[in-house]
């Protein structure tokens, strides 16, 4: 067995990308594994939209190779910030392969990268699809939130033994649409009271005039959502920096769909939320939902989902299943989310390692 570094091809169908296509398939055929589902199955051409966008977050990938055939890989993605302190690694092995210690070794040859790269704090995170998570004898808590992991999982047993510590656990959650009709009534009554602002939405492109309040609500990302236990470095995002992660998503053919709210008074932009919106396929997946701190309690995040479901409904009928993600100590925002109808997908463990 062997560790490469691999390098985005320069083309797909060609010698060149014979490598990064066999990951591609491993990966799916991981992803499939897991989630009995090819929900987040993706193409070479998507896998390779996102391998190539670094304008802000270094991404290098390292993959093991067994006998001439690839069956682990790790990546691991640097934030292209001066002030950045830490990294993520994702590590993936095939199921055929494990327990043969090529996941420790790609984990240790991630943790190098991250070394070199003078970064003091590693993320690396595992998922628990919900039909895993009824029948565990023991679980493992992060600081904050009441949900645990189960302690008999692989992934958790692998991450402990590493000397990764639970920081937070995030819940992904599924929604059925359309919304039934007493629900939507409901919802928007909710979202009648949020007087003093306005949505507005659009696809794939932030309008010119929005591009800088935009951006400067997603910077409020990295800086209003609860993170307890783990460490988050500041995130600068400008208006080119949006526009670079629409040009991504439109080359992976997901352009992300967007409802803010604007504060009447001041033109502030106050919330937001975006849905990756898929060409094909019944799922779609939220990204980012934010109300900023100074305009919390107006309903805005009733507001700006409902609207945003409106939203799909027009641009995209195929779309019946929506995911989303929230820290598990974010009540509030769990609290709409059932008021919605979301239910429980998965959870997703955030590890963290601080190197010596």
């Amino acid at each position: 067995m062997r560790i490469e570094r691999l390098s985005p091809p320069a083309a797909l169908g060609t010698r060149g990308s014979l490598v990064f296509e066999e990951l591609v398939g491993v990966l799916n055929g991981i992803s499939v594994a897991l989630w009995q589902a090819e929900d987040f199955v993706e193409t070479a051409e998507e896998a390779l939209a996102s391998f190539r966008a670094q304008d802000y977050q270094e991404k290098i990938i390292l993959v093991a190779i067994e006998d001439g055939v690839v069956v682990g890989r790790v990546q691991a993605d640097f934030p292209l910030d001066e002030r950045a302190e830490t990294m993520s690694l994702l590590v993936d092995v095939a199921p055929a392969a494990r327990g043969r210690g090529i996941g420790s070794a790609l984990l240790a040859a991630g943790e190098e990268l991250a070394a070199e790269g003078g970064r003091h704090v590693v993320s690396a995170y595992t998922e628990h699809p919900a039909r895993t998570l009824g029948d565990s004898v023991s679980v493992v808590r992060a600081r904050a939130g009441s949900a645990g992991l189960p302690a008999e999982s692989r992934d958790v047993r692998f991450a402990l033994r590493h000397g990764y510590l639970l920081g937070q656990i995030e819940r992904s959650s599924e929604l059925v649409l359309p919304l039934p009709r007493a629900r939507e009534a409901g919802l928007a009554s909710t979202a009648a009271s949020a007087t003093g602002y306005r949505a507005v939405s659009w696809l794939g492109h932030a309008p010119d005039d929005l591009l800088e309040r935009f951006a400067a609500l997603k910077a409020r990302m990295s800086t209003d959502i609860p993170q307890s236990g783990i460490a988050v470095d500041r995130e600068a995002w400008t208006g080119e920096r949006v526009r670079a992660q629409e040009r991504e998503l439109a080359e992976r053919g997901e352009p992300l769909l967007v409802t803010a709210a604007e504060h009447l008074a001041t033109g502030e932009l106050a919330a937001y939320t975006e849905i990756a919106v898929p060409a094909d396929g019944d799922k779609a997946e939220q990204y980012d939902t934010l109300v900023a701190i100074p305009h919390r309690g107006h309903r805005l995040g009733t507001l700006v989902k409902l609207q945003n479901i409106h939203e799909l409904a027009q641009h995209a009928p195929h779309i019946h299943r929506l995911l989303t993600w929230n820290a598990d100590e974010n009540a509030p925002m769990l609290a709409i989310n059932r008021a919605f109808g979301f239910q429980l997908h998965a959870l997703t463990g955030h590890w963290q390692k601080t190197l010596g």
